[in-house]
């Protein structure tokens, strides 16, 4: 009897390490892909929301914080100044920057009705985003605009090989 559970246990044993990955063994490491699968416009949310991140975000109690902006100021009524974050890279190893805050500016702010929460959330005509260094950039309104942070929590960061592979608007969809 005790034979046979001993028999029991280190077949047991062998089977557990022959289907389990060995124990020194590192998983594989992320080589950078994006995969897309159902592109239905509701499944974006889920993506833009729970995957990329944002300049600035809502705290639990409504005040806006920064996430990849460290911190931003009022340069006059019409230009905010936002100092980025330091250090960030993303899945596919591509440094965070004022480029990457610019690409996403210029890709977000195309379309005349880019959040589904209407064109009041658009950037005013004439708006423009200025890189003053790698890790600071301005946003210059044509004129005063109170909801500028707010219009900032819907640009969400992707990088270049997002842009290069998958995309915003219908045609990517």
């Amino acid at each position: 009897m005790k034979q046979r559970i001993w028999w029991s246990m280190v077949t047991l044993l062998l089977v557990l390490v022959w289907l389990a990955p060995g124990i020194a063994e590192q998983p594989p490491a992320s080589r950078g892909e994006l995969r897309v699968v159902d592109r239905d416009p509701f499944n974006w949310l889920s993506i833009t929301w729970n995957v990329m991140e944002h300049l600035i975000e809502h705290s639990p109690d409504g005040t806006l914080v920064p996430r990849l902006a460290t911190g931003w100021r009022w340069l006059d009524e019409r230009t905010l100044e936002v100092t980025l974050r330091q250090g960030v890279r993303f899945h596919n190893g591509e440094v965070f920057d004022a480029e990457i805050v610019k690409l996403n500016w210029d890709e977000n702010t195309r379309f005349q009705q880019p959040h589904l929460a209407g064109t009041f959330m658009n950037f005013k005509p004439g708006s423009q985003l200025e890189i003053v260094d790698p890790y600071t950039v301005r946003f210059v309104s044509p004129e005063a605009d109170g909801g500028v942070l707010t219009k900032l929590l819907f640009i969400h960061m992707a990088n270049r090989q997002f842009y290069r592979d998958v995309g915003w608007g219908e045609k990517s969809w």
